[in-house]
């Protein structure tokens, strides 16, 4: 009986070699590809965290608006408008009440507005929040000058 032994090549060991690990150019592609996928998940989850804030902050305003009119109406005082209550929690939003003649004789309409104001020069960023509600004409003060900012169809520009 005759022993066969084979002699390996340098080609095959070069083969034998190849399918041993990876190569530099495989290990660099996944790396950019795991790269690519966690910014993506770090951007997004940080945009996420900005819009929970912003959100967060619409319901402080939004709660701040419904207990200002609960407080307003509970009072036994008339009501009277108000340029721009501070938001305990919300340094830099404030609530300002309205009070604008509704369509029918005899009512008021008590408009409650959150407004966000930019804390480095102090202008409006915009109205977030607007809680409109009826009220009887014996409720309402309004001072001798104050200018109705919208003319004649008062009611119908609230919602504009």
């Amino acid at each position: 009986m005759k022993t066969r032994y084979r002699i390996n090549t340098s080609k095959q060991q070069r083969q034998k070699q190849h399918h041993e690990g990876f190569t530099l150019l495989e290990v660099l592609l996944a790396v950019t590809i795991l790269l690519i996928g966690l910014t993506a998940v770090f951007h997004t989850s940080r945009s996420a965290l900005q819009r929970m804030s912003a959100a967060r902050e619409l319901t402080e305003a939004q709660n701040a608006c419904q207990s200002v009119l609960h407080e307003l109406l509970a009072q036994t005082s008339p009501i009277q408008p108000d340029v721009g209550r501070a938001v305990e929690r919300l340094p830099n939003w404030r609530i300002r009440v309205d009070i604008y003649p509704a369509p029918q004789p005899g009512l008021y309409v008590l408009h409650l507005s959150a407004q966000q104001f930019s804390t480095e020069n102090g202008t409006l960023l915009g109205v977030k929040y607007q809680l409109l509600r009826w009220v009887a004409a014996e409720r309402v003060q309004l001072p001798d000058e104050q200018l109705m900012p919208f003319g004649e169809n008062v009611f119908e520009n609230l919602f504009l």
